[in-house]
């Protein structure tokens, strides 16, 4: 049982269920008003030139993608506010994008210069769009009530020898073992599971799809090592000043465990590229 640490919007109990045979952690029951959960703090929209600041600190993603496919159309699905869109855009890349919420669509027209489709449901919506070269979802798996089928759809969608990128909370990390239902990657109820890297790969060899580069130890992945501590200690005070405090001791707590966050495949993140066989 987990409630919602991280935000405190109601002080419901969420039960998740680890399957034994494969590892997948999943919410038990999805509540029905699962949007409230989702406030517009969520989606707190920059101003144009901080979103380009923020854009380019974080090249790393876009770097990731640069080493296999260098120009073309890119797909990303969930891109918030549009920092990874504004990464690619700013490449060189063909940009479509699915989002949700709709003044983050709104913001991603006007603003970032994209194409943007409002959906919450991305595997109906991508079968009638163009194939990309490159589709990306970053920490958008943990939030979907049907992952398989987006996964298979977004593998429809991918050109041969296109590549898709996938982010999301690791359950074989080092901080869910110690935190348990604590963990600030839990996040309940807003992460509906949390998918281990193998079945991930096994479920996208079937669509074609091979792992050619996985990494817990990438400059996001480190962040979210970090922010794991950080959020954890601030969560355990309600005090505005206290929170401000605790995240700084998190911030330093996060140093002498990263040994054990960084150690074989124990970080809080996984990165993981598939790229789709090309057909001779």
């Amino acid at each position: 049982m987990a409630k919602d640490y991280n935000r405190k919007i109601s002080e419901n109990n969420f039960c998740y269920n680890r399957c034994p045979a494969c590892g997948l952690i999943s919410i038990d029951a999805i509540p029905d008003d699962l949007g409230k959960y989702y406030t517009q703090e969520y989606y707190k929209i920059p101003s144009l030139d901080k979103l380009k600041r923020v854009a380019k600190a974080e090249r790393f993603k876009i770097g990731m993608v640069e080493k296999f496919i260098k120009t073309g159309s890119l797909l990303e699905v969930g891109p918030a506010f549009g920092v990874f869109a504004c990464q690619a855009k700013d490449a060189g890349f063909d940009v479509d994008v699915i989002e949700m919420d709709e003044r983050c669509c709104e913001f991603l027209k006007n603003e970032v210069g994209v194409n943007a489709v409002k959906s919450d449901e991305p595997h109906k919506i991508v079968g009638s769009m163009k194939k990309h070269d490159v589709i990306a979802m970053w920490h958008v798996l943990e939030h979907l009530a049907n992952p398989w089928e987006c996964l298979e759809a977004m593998a429809g969608n991918l050109k041969s020898g296109g590549v898709f990128v996938i982010a999301t909370p690791n359950p074989e990390s080092f901080q869910l073992s110690v935190l348990g239902k604590h963990w600030p990657h839990v996040d309940a109820p807003r992460h509906l599971n949390l998918m281990p890297q193998q079945n991930l790969s096994i479920y996208l060899k079937r669509f074609g799809l091979e792992l050619v580069m996985l990494t817990t130890n990438d400059k996001g992945g480190r962040g979210w090592n970090n922010f794991g501590w950080q959020r954890y200690l601030m969560n355990r005070f309600s005090g505005k000043w206290m929170q401000r405090m605790f995240f700084v001791a998190g911030y330093l707590v996060s140093f002498p465990m990263a040994m054990f966050d960084r150690r074989g495949f124990n970080g809080s993140a996984y990165t993981a590229i598939y790229q789709k066989k090309a057909v001779i």
